[in-house]
């Protein structure tokens, strides 16, 4: 008695969002995570939730680049947009936490 097996299909993209606003389908954290970010009132922390594919593991990334994100000059703080090219921001990339 075997039952038909199920073909899982991925529903992610294969390119994952590097700004928080990139992020489909996440609108409500997506200005959660935003105007936190902005104001700067940054909780302690933050439990991603959800079912495979949702894109918790991109929002880790995204969120630990705006909050460690110096800018390329070195003078900036926790930003919306973080540049990328900053040590912090090329570290967090390196260890593979971006995505």
């Amino acid at each position: 008695m075997s039952e038909p097996s199920t073909v899982y299909r991925v529903l992610a993209p294969q390119v994952s969002a590097e700004h928080l606003a990139e992020l489909i389908g996440q609108e409500a954290m997506v200005r959660a995570l935003t105007n936190a970010v902005a104001t700067g009132r940054i909780a302690h922390a933050f439990i991603l939730t959800g079912v495979r594919g949702v894109g918790k593991t991109t929002t880790r990334g995204i969120l630990a680049r705006a909050l460690n994100c110096i800018g390329p000059d070195g003078t900036g703080g926790p930003t919306v947009s973080p540049c990328g090219v900053c040590e912090p921001c090329r570290a967090i990339a390196r260890t593979g936490m971006s995505t």
